[in-house]
């Protein structure tokens, strides 16, 4: 576990991890050999390397020099990020990046879906099918909280459904959240999304046939993840509690 050297191979993405550099380049050694084998090609401009080192004390980042193909990888510059399968890596592992495009997404897609004639009832059904759905990865793969959810997306969100339902600011959307047996228009809140989004996460780790996941769960159920663990059995519950709340 201290000294890992992992390929990890996912489609056309591939990641390989070590402790040492040189092992890294061994690696990546290997990893050129099976690509020519397999007729794959690298993009080596599409390639990108990201080192964290031991200094004295504490660690740091470093830009590693590596090679595939004998062309150099580009390198991850200190304190920027990378993605990787929808994930953004830092040193810092801080979820800005994901927080900042969860907000331009929202505000770009909300007034896009705004300024097409259509009847609110459209736009709202919009809304839930296109919108959530692209919020969906960043809820499930980063660690963004609940509660910077309800106040940075729930928020934008809420003020466009007033707008189209012409629900003035004093009014409650309560009763717009009910299903429509009980004369509500069954509208998901983004916050709600989001923990269906973590449960389903959680219920991953759980189900995994791979015990060093279900380890991971273990240790990660914390107070941060206890709400989305009491859930996951049954994403559908999380409406059923917000709508009976």
């Amino acid at each position: 576990f201290l000294n890992p050297t992992h390929w990890f191979q996912f489609a056309d993405d591939a990641a390989v991890i070590s402790s040492q550099e040189s092992e890294n380049q061994h690696l990546l050694n290997r990893f050129s050999i099976w690509c020519q084998w397999s007729n794959m090609i690298i993009r080596v401009d599409k390639c990108s390397t990201f080192g964290i080192k031991k200094a004295l004390t504490k660690s740091i980042q470093y830009l590693p020099k590596l090679l595939i193909n004998k062309q150099l990888i580009p390198k991850i510059n200190i304190g920027e990020a990378f993605q990787y399968l929808g994930r953004y890596f830092s040193f810092n592992m801080s979820d800005e990046h994901h927080k900042s495009e969860l907000i331009s997404l929202v505000e770009e897609l909300m007034a896009d879906i705004d300024s097409k004639p259509l009847h609110p009832k459209n736009k709202i059904l919009l809304y839930s099918r296109y919108l959530l759905s692209k919020l969906s990865w960043h809820f499930t793969v980063s660690t963004v909280s609940k509660t910077w959810v309800t106040e940075n997306i729930d928020s934008k969100v809420n003020s466009y459904i007033r707008k189209w339902l012409d629900i003035p600011i004093s009014g409650t959307l309560s009763t717009v959240f009910l299903t429509r047996n009980k004369c509500g228009l069954t509208i998901c809140p983004p916050s709600v999304k989001f923990i269906q989004c973590q449960t389903v996460l959680r219920k991953a780790l759980k189900t995994s046939p791979n015990e060093a996941i279900n380890d991971l769960r273990k240790a990660t159920s914390n107070s941060k993840n206890i709400l989305y663990d009491v859930y996951i059995n049954s994403t559908k519950q999380v409406l059923k509690d917000f709508r009976s709340g």
